[in-house]
């Protein structure tokens, strides 16, 4: 169920593309199942800053788009980061301590969670991203720590020396952290030289670093690197990442876990 109700939903997406708007109505004939169903899948797709509802449907931000880079991100092979975000959320406990990096597919571990926040019990969420506090700030059980920092609206995160120096006081039992690009060579790499240094200092203060990435970032490499990719225990990416490179991390001791 919860893969038909993902795949229906990045079809919403793709079926909008071609149109100004569409009716709930419509949609639900599309997709043959409720207008209740439909509702769900359009506030979703709205909290994912995708669309934007109106009166009895909902209309696509393509000039947004234009506008928000982010938010194109946030589109990009959304049914396979919200597989990965479902499956690394299963690897929380209970009283953890978890860093959650900025990125659209690290996001998708912060919706599952708000989705059913009783079911994660007490957590403290340790982040400089603001569509991460946004999306936990008012879940109940969660205590949230926002790290300080210089404001990068174009990446709506914070980073600098201020941040950096608050994550060395702090010490977590998981980092999840997302990626520009990932190579066997370069390790994990980061189109913003700042975010980078957030990224290592997150992953110093963490016990175990996860890494969340689809399988496009497989084989790219970004302008900073972050870390050699001998330094996370665990990688979370879908079924289509490429078999000679989830073998090469499995022959160096890293989990790999296809979503």
């Amino acid at each position: 169920m919860a893969g038909s109700t993902e795949k229906r939903r990045s079809d919403i997406i793709g079926y909008m593309s071609h149109s100004h708007s569409v009716t709930v109505a419509e949609l639900s004939q599309q997709f043959a199942v409720s207008e209740v169903s439909i509702r769900r899948d359009l506030q979703y797709l709205e909290d994912m800053g995708l669309l934007k509802r109106v009166h009895g449907g909902a209309v696509n931000l393509s000039r947004a788009l234009q506008q928000d880079p982010l938010a194109e991100k946030r589109q990009y092979q959304l049914d396979k980061k919200e597989r990965i975000g479902a499956v690394a959320a299963r690897l929380i406990k209970s009283g953890n301590r978890v860093i959650l990096d900025s990125g659209s597919t690290v996001m998708q571990v912060a919706h599952k969670i708000s989705a059913a926040p009783s079911s994660f019990g007490s957590l403290n969420i340790i982040t400089a991203s603001m569509p991460v506090v946004r999306e936990l700030g008012r879940c109940p059980g969660i205590n949230l720590i926002l790290l300080g920092g210089i404001y990068l609206p174009e990446y709506d995160v914070v980073v600098g020396p201020q941040t950096v120096e608050q994550l060395k006081s702090l010490h977590a039992d998981i980092v999840f952290l997302g990626t520009d690009g990932m190579t066997l060579t370069q390790g994990l790499t980061t189109s913003n030289v700042l975010e980078a240094e957030v990224d290592r200092a997150m992953a110093k203060a963490s016990t175990q670093i996860i890494v969340l990435s689809d399988s496009s970032k497989i084989g790219v490499i970004g302008l900073a690197t972050i870390m050699p990719i001998t330094r996370i225990q665990k990688l979370v990416t879908d079924q289509d990442a490429p078999e000679e490179f989830v073998g090469a991390l499995q022959a160096q001791g890293i989990e790999v876990i296809l979503a």
